[in-house]
C-alpha cells in the first residue's frame, strides 16, 4: 500500500513537471454597473499572451512569510460565531494544517469594511506621532 501512494505520488510529480503548460481559467467580475461575481466570458482571442518564466537558480528576494488582509469587519464576523467555528477559522489560516499564515495586514483609520467611521488622528494637522506623546 504505501509503496503504491508512493508511485502515485511519484507519477504525479512527474506529470506535473512541465516546462510547457496551459490552463483554463475563469474571471470573474464585480463593478458598480452592478456585476456581482458576474462570471465573465465576452473576451477577444488576442495573439499576445503572457509567460512565466521562473528561474530558480537567481534568489532575488528573501520570503519572511505569507499572510493576508484582515479589516474590522472580518473581525466583528468571525467574533459573532460560535467558539468552534472561531477556532476552525483561525486554525484554517494559521495552523500548520491550513494556510500557515506568519503575516498579517491591517488598514490604519477606518475603511470600506470597518464597523463604524474613525481617525487615530481626529484633528487637523496632527500626525499619529503628535498623538503618541501625548499618551
Amino acid at each position: 500500500m504505501r509503496k503504491s501512494v508512493w508511485l502515485f505520488i511519484t507519477v504525479i510529480g512527474l506529470a506535473s513537471c512541465t516546462t510547457k503548460s496551459t490552463s483554463n481559467m475563469n474571471v470573474f467580475e464585480t463593478s458598480a454597473n452592478g456585476n456581482l461575481h458576474a462570471v465573465k466570458k465576452d473576451f477577444k482571442k488576442s495573439e499576445q499572451h503572457s509567460t512565466v518564466s521562473i528561474n530558480t537558480k537567481k534568489r532575488r528576494q528573501t520570503i519572511i512569510g505569507f499572510g493576508g488582509a484582515f479589516t474590522e469587519s472580518t473581525a466583528h464576523n468571525i467574533n459573532l460565531l460560535s467558539p468552534e467555528n472561531r477556532t476552525e477559522i483561525i486554525d484554517a489560516y494559521f495552523g500548520e494544517e491550513g494556510a500557515a499564515y506568519s503575516l498579517t495586514r491591517t488598514h490604519m483609520n477606518s475603511c470600506d469594511f470597518s464597523v463604524a467611521n474613525y481617525s487615530y488622528t481626529p484633528r487637523k494637522n496632527e500626525s499619529l506621532g503628535t498623538l503618541l506623546h501625548k499618551i
